[in-house]
């Protein structure tokens, strides 16, 4: 009797064959279970276990459908900012990316690490901004990014509560309300994804995000933390490694010979 596990990598063969297209639903469990010969239940659990490895994503009624596959990530971050026409961007790979879905702004409790950036007590409300991205053709996200804002700045800045924050956003608003350059700061981390994320970004269980925690500052104050979330295979994190003054060359020894 086959395992659920057999019937799984069975179905993996068939979906790099090509058996069935990308973006079109595979068959239903009960066409799977008569084309393995297994029972439903069987056929069942082969296909949620490939949707936590992200072989497949599920949209529902809709049906199950195959991840189009990641050559290589797509965008690979390094550690600056740039800016054009629209505003200050973090991924050059990124830069027509633009918003998809309509973004949401509302009042609400951060976690308790980003509340502990932004310097606000446990408990304490919060501008909270969503937004999704993807590339200009793209029908479902590949970036979440959600800014925390604290709420005596934005009483301050209320455009900073708005749908709509003018050009360049919420940080060309910010700078020209203290009238100074914001500096920023970025931890870059992996867990796995969390239900709202795999709906959105269409993994599975089994596939990590990469989480950019950004801290924003003008001077010493922190004016926002923005936390953004990429599917770990579509991402990359790329920077030039500094020689520190204690590995200069020539060495030490070298230079007293």
């Amino acid at each position: 009797m086959a395992s659920y596990r057999d019937v799984a990598a069975r179905i993996r063969r068939d979906v790099d064959a090509g058996l069935w297209p990308v973006g079109k639903p595979i068959p239903g469990i009960e066409r799977l279970a008569k084309k393995y010969v297994v029972a439903r239940e069987t056929a069942h659990r082969a296909v949620k276990h490939l949707v936590a490895e992200g072989l497949l994503y599920s949209e529902g009624r809709r049906g199950t459908f195959i991840r189009p596959p990641a050559p290589a990530p797509i965008v690979a971050r390094d550690r600056h900012v740039y800016r054009d026409e629209l505003g200050y961007f973090f991924d050059r790979g990124a830069q027509d990316w633009r918003g998809v879905g309509v973004p949401t702004q509302e009042v609400a409790m951060p976690p308790a690490d980003v509340a502990a950036l932004l310097g606000v007590g446990m408990g304490e409300h919060v501008m909270v901004r969503d937004r999704a991205v993807g590339p200009p053709d793209a029908t479902h996200p590949l970036q979440l990014a959600t800014s925390y804002l604290p709420m005596p700045l934005v009483g301050q800045l209320p455009v900073l509560g708005a749908a709509k924050t003018g050009p360049g956003g919420i940080y060309d608003r910010i700078e020209e309300h203290f009238d100074g350059p914001i500096t920023w700061e970025e931890t870059v981390s992996a867990r796995p994804a969390n239900d709202l994320e795999q709906a959105a970004l269409r993994i599975g269980a089994g596939l990590p995000v990469l989480v950019v925690t950004r801290v924003s500052r003008v001077g010493e104050q922190v004016v926002e933390v923005n936390r953004t979330r990429m599917p770990a295979d579509r991402f990359s994190v790329a920077y030039p490694v500094m020689r520190d003054d204690t590995a200069r060359w020539p060495r030490e020894a070298e230079r007293s010979e």
